[in-house]
């Protein structure tokens, strides 16, 4: 475990020597009295923490949020950032891409291997708040804050991602959407943290898009986001449908009765129209600071008719360029 270390004097914010001192603790203030700062560079020694001090520990990696929202009254605020086990991404196997809890937005949106294999995740990550944010924003973060308005969540769903927490008992994966039970809520125990996320690699001929609004046009929170992906057949039908929709609902869902609609068909604009429809009536969105939930319920069938159509004329291409090779 990490050596206690003297501190400046409490009350005050420590600077960047203070804070970053090996392995060493600090007393802090930042509106609230943080009780401890602790940074450690062993997961073995986290987990410790977490099992010994569990509902008094506030783990920081990025900062986006827990840095603005506090909650820190009397916390140990356990420093992870730079724990190797919780960073990088890799492809563990032929089944499965392995993503580090505290890999950054930017990391995952720049990244050649989930460009190829699992583009849509990066789409959604470069679309997350501003570059700063991205730069400090991580995976792991943004599912273990469990908005509804999460950005990579969408597209994890549509992905099949698998989330992996883990505690001195051990470690247990279960899908995403299985992760968040409400508004910043989750099956997270006081002991455990979210270590990785796990995704089935997608090569081959898969099309998707992810979409978002907001109150502008960049650097903001989510109104209304949507995440596609499926499986594009030699005939441009489309196979193993799925449509994830953000802050719509309590928690980021599937629209299955769209995605049923859509299930091993060629996309025509009147099968858009009914796909569009059913996504909007799937929603249960709230009013709230950022919008009406009359406009959440319309934005999302739009943004799914808008990004499906795009779709059409890119399959329809497709295919005329693919009838013409074979007149050669």
């Amino acid at each position: 475990m990490a050596q206690e270390s003297r501190g400046p004097a409490e009350g005050d914010v420590p600077t960047t020597a203070d804070a970053s001192q090996a392995s060493g603790t600090a007393k802090v203030s930042r509106g609230e009295r943080m009780r401890t700062y602790l940074r450690l560079d062993r997961l073995d020694d986290v987990l410790e923490m977490l099992w010994a001090e569990g509902p008094q520990v506030r783990l920081l990696a990025g900062g986006t949020d827990l840095l603005v929202h506090g909650a820190l009254q009397d916390a140990i605020v356990l420093d992870i950032s730079r724990i190797d086990e919780l960073r990088g991404m890799h492809q563990a196997d032929e089944r499965w891409l392995r993503i580090g809890a505290c890999t950054t937005h930017a990391e995952i949106g720049s990244s050649r291997l989930i460009s190829r294999l699992a583009h849509l995740l990066g789409q959604a990550c470069r679309s997350v708040g501003s570059m700063q944010i991205r730069n400090l924003g991580t995976i792991g973060g943004n599912l273990a804050n469990a908005s509804p308005a999460a950005d990579s969540v969408p597209a994890l769903a549509c992905l099949g991602a698998e989330v992996e927490l883990a505690s001195t008992n051990g470690r247990r994966r279960l899908p995403v959407l299985d992760f968040t039970t409400g508004p910043g809520q989750t099956v997270l125990r006081p002991d455990e943290l979210v270590e990785a996320v796990w995704i089935p690699p997608q090569a081959g001929r898969r099309v998707g898009f992810f979409a978002k609004t907001g109150q502008r046009r960049g650097v903001c929170c989510s109104k209304v986001s949507v995440a596609f992906w499926a499986r594009r057949m030699g005939d441009g039908s489309l196979w193993d449908v799925r449509i994830a929709l953000g802050a719509v609902a309590p928690t980021v869902m599937r629209a299955r009765e769209a995605e049923n609609l859509l299930e091993g068909r060629r996309l025509v604009p009147g099968l858009i129209q009914q796909a569009a429809e059913a996504c909007s009536a799937a929603t249960s969105p709230i009013s709230d600071i950022r919008s009406t939930a009359d406009y959440r319920r319309k934005a999302a069938g739009a943004m799914l008719a808008r990004g499906l159509f795009a779709l059409h004329d890119d399959i329809e291409s497709w295919l005329k360029r693919k009838k013409r090779r074979r007149r050669r």
